[in-house]
């Protein structure tokens, strides 16, 4: 049984989102592929960030619908700290191939969706990197690397600095209930003739997105070696609220948040407990993962044993958004507001519904509205915010001193709104 979807991705016509542009983004370009991952190895919702003198891999795996097999290989570009690509060839930053195939394939069994998965880890025996920072992997059909497949960002660094970090609640009343802020200082006494108001570049982001990401950000003031970061207003983020999640591992019974599973024209359903708005919600604590999900089954040992379903989503409003459209959004989403995660108004049942064909998993997830005209997403009418929320941090340190040609990646470090 093949089925690839109710929506082509080349039906997004909207600027946020362009399927047939390539991107410096993670990113799919063809319908019949799904589930592109690229997570360290045995770490499926962890970041993909390696430190360069360490042992561990990055593996990537997709699944082809198609169910056959093809020619897919992959190089990488090295990037600048916004994701431009940068001023060095790729023997600069790799030893060994610059391109290599994707040669462990494997097809899927006892399912009723066909498809074959790829997989390929990094570094390998054939590729070392030799520099840290940004890096965009992009994997390619049939030897020719402009029909692109995938395109998925990750990190090298090399920590290099000292850094102490914390999440407050803000020092402005109005962010009070809604924000959380970020403090932290950054001691660069290892490196020595640095110029530390051009040198560096310091970008957070909050649950590993860089849709929202807070960019060059300036010290507040720079102390014996130590940049300051104790703003009141220019590292606050929207807290939102705990995600909303669904698992179904298991398609022979109904489980967390799954109200009902069904069997259709040889096709997976189930439907997701019925949503409602929920931004005057008193705040409730549940352990998510931060807009991440994880794919497998009850009693799998590999992902080719996971199948596929129509997963039916419905949120009930009284009235449809009259100033925007509505999407799941989510790692799932790639963070984007793609067509193929919009929701559509149903006058007689008063809510939004849709049906996405999912992998069998995990999910995490949230309801937004892009609006028309406007450059970014709406997070907060459908959701809210309550500043206990628990959200993870990553603070990047870039380092780019006078005369080079490339950003190095320096310092990662991650802290946590709760403090586990």
């Amino acid at each position: 049984m093949q089925n690839i979807g109710q929506y082509s991705d080349q039906e997004v016509q909207n600027p946020y989102y362009s399927a047939d542009r390539f991107e410096y983004i993670d990113k799919i370009y063809k319908n019949n592929i799904r589930t592109a991952l690229l997570h360290p190895v045995n770490e499926p919702i962890a970041y993909p960030i390696l430190d360069i003198n360490g042992r561990a891999q990055l593996e990537i795996s997709f699944d082809d619908l198609e169910g056959d097999v093809k020619n897919y290989s992959y190089n990488i570009v090295h990037c600048n700290a916004d994701w431009t690509p940068s001023d060095i060839s790729p023997f600069d930053y790799i030893d060994g191939f610059t391109e290599d195939t994707f040669d462990d394939y494997r097809y899927a069994f006892n399912t009723l969706q066909e498809y074959t998965q790829y997989r390929a880890f990094i570094p390998n025996n054939r590729l070392r990197f030799t520099q840290t920072g940004n890096y965009l992997l992009t994997v390619f059909e049939g030897n020719d690397p402009d029909d692109v497949v995938i395109t998925k960002r990750f990190m090298i660094y090399e920590d290099k600095l000292s850094m102490n970090s914390s999440v407050l609640r803000p020092n402005i009343s109005r962010y009070l209930p809604t924000h959380q802020r970020l403090s932290f200082t950054i001691n660069y006494g290892n490196l020595s003739g640095v110029s530390p108001l051009t040198d560096f570049k310091v970008f957070v982001l909050q649950n590993g997105r860089w849709d929202n990401a807070i960019k060059n950000l300036i010290p507040q003031f720079i102390r014996d070696k130590e940049l300051v970061y104790d703003y009141t207003d220019q590292s606050l983020f929207r807290a939102g609220k705990e995600f909303r999640f669904f698992d179904f591992r298991d398609l022979e019974f109904s489980t967390q948040r799954v109200k009902k599973v069904w069997l259709e024209e040889e096709e997976n359903h189930l439907q997701i407990a019925i949503d409602e708005k929920r931004p005057k919600d008193r705040y409730s604590f549940w352990k998510d993962m931060n807009g991440q999900y994880y794919v497998g089954r009850f009693g799998g040992f590999t992902r080719v044993d996971a199948d596929y379903a129509w997963t039916h989503f419905k949120l009930v409003l009284d009235e449809p958004i009259s100033t925007g459209n509505v999407y799941i959004f989510g790692a799932l989403s790639n963070w984007k507001p793609q067509k193929r995660f919009q929701l559509h108004y149903d006058y007689e049942e008063k809510a939004y519904k849709t049906a996405i064909y999912l992998k069998q998993g995990v999910y995490n997830y949230q309801y937004v509205i892009w609006e028309d005209g406007s450059a970014e997403i709406n997070d907060q009418e459908l959701e809210g915010n309550h500043w206990e929320t628990e959200n993870s941090y990553l603070i990047l340190v870039y380092y780019r001193p006078f005369n080079a040609r490339f950003d190095q990646l320096i310092g990662i470090r991650e802290v946590n709104s709760r403090q586990y």
